[in-house]
């Protein structure tokens, strides 16, 4: 099987033409260079002078340099030939993440904040990914699926790059229903190869987590969990549209609320299903360790599909034009054997 690089198709048009264009230049010139020895002289006469040219050898160079000029072409329109078919395939893990976008995810303990620094850590586990569908869930007082499981990690990063406090209209922070519509993002078909990630400040207004950790175990789920924050109270800042500071969220009082990183429920979440617990207090702290717990999971199959495998072969037609034009120059159009041309327009 063979196929050529693919070009603009104006280039392409134009290597195509190449070689009739070149033809019909060389028999022009042929039939130019014969009216021009016509017009030269005795044709008898002309014979005669060049009787030292072999005309057969003379033909040899010329179809030489032809065959040349057209692999020089050939190999300029990117040849590409396989005889065999390649299987891949693509296996990994579903992984759900749990995002929180509450109001307290924009304190600043972690620079910028604390979502932001989520979101960072995300994008990074996103380009360790190898093969793994991903899909995404924000919440606060509700949650809602973001991206369903996807191979498609640009459009993840995408629906990740624009998620923030602004699409849940209900706040506050609710494990339970984040960890339901969770859950229900998984193939239901398929109750291996899962697991989880949370990523959260650790607040929650609800609790009665025990009938979905209960069933998150049933279906076996995998639940990780990051906490993000620091143990300090921290202020929840109020910005514009432009990013700037107008203020702190405060109560009806007039008291400014504070926010802290609770890791007792997160701790919990994780022990109770197998998963791990990282803190991501400072800038070298990622999720790391959790990817590879989920590297060391059973994989199955997403996908599997055959492709010819081409291979670059213009260099054969490069080298073999080169023989060709390196014969041209070693082989003489003159006949082997000397003549001795005295006498032969000289009569007594």
């Amino acid at each position: 099987m063979i196929r050529f690089e693919s070009y603009p198709e104006l280039l392409q048009w134009i290597l195509w033409l190449l070689i009739p264009g070149l033809l019909i230049i060389g028999l022009w010139a042929r039939s130019v260079k014969r009216r021009v020895i016509k017009l030269a002289g005795d044709p008898d006469l002309i014979e005669q002078l060049s009787h030292s040219v072999s005309k057969p050898k003379r033909r040899l160079k010329e179809t030489l340099r032809i065959l040349a000029i057209v692999l020089i072409l050939f190999a300029v329109w990117g040849p590409k030939f396989s005889d065999e078919l390649t299987e891949v395939h693509r296996e990994g893990v579903d992984i759900v993440i749990l995002l929180d976008i509450s109001n307290s995810m924009r304190a600043q303990d972690i620079k910028p904040d604390r979502l932001e620094k989520a979101r960072f850590e995300l994008r990074k586990l996103i380009r360790e990914l190898r093969g793994d569908r991903i899909g995404l869930v924000v919440f606060a007082g509700r949650a809602h699926l973001q991206t369903p499981l996807t191979l498609d990690y640009s459009a993840f990063e995408m629906f990740l790059n624009i998620s923030d406090e602004s699409l849940i209209g209900v706040q506050g922070t609710s494990f339970k229903n984040a960890l339901d519509v969770g859950l229900s993002a998984f193939d239901q078909e398929d109750k291996q190869h899962r697991a989880m990630i949370v990523i959260s400040d650790g607040e929650d207004h609800e609790g009665e987590l025990e009938a979905v950790l209960q069933r998150a175990k049933e279906e076996n789920v995998i639940i990780h969990t990051a906490g993000i924050g620091s143990f300090s109270g921290t202020p929840i800042p109020i910005v514009d549209d432009r990013g700037k500071l107008k203020g702190y969220r405060k109560t009806a009082t007039g008291e400014i609320v504070t926010t802290r990183l609770y890791i007792e429920t997160l701790q919990m979440i994780s022990a109770e299903t197998g998963g791990r617990f990282v803190h991501l207090n400072t800038a070298a702290a990622s999720l790391d360790d959790i990817y590879n717990d989920i590297l060391g999971m059973e994989q199955k199959e997403f996908s599997r599909h055959e492709f010819t495998n081409f291979k670059e072969q213009y260099h054969w037609f490069t080298w073999l034009a080169l023989v060709f034009l390196i014969l041209d120059l070693l082989i003489t159009d003159l006949h082997g054997t000397e003549r001795d041309w005295q006498g032969d327009y000289i009569h007594d």
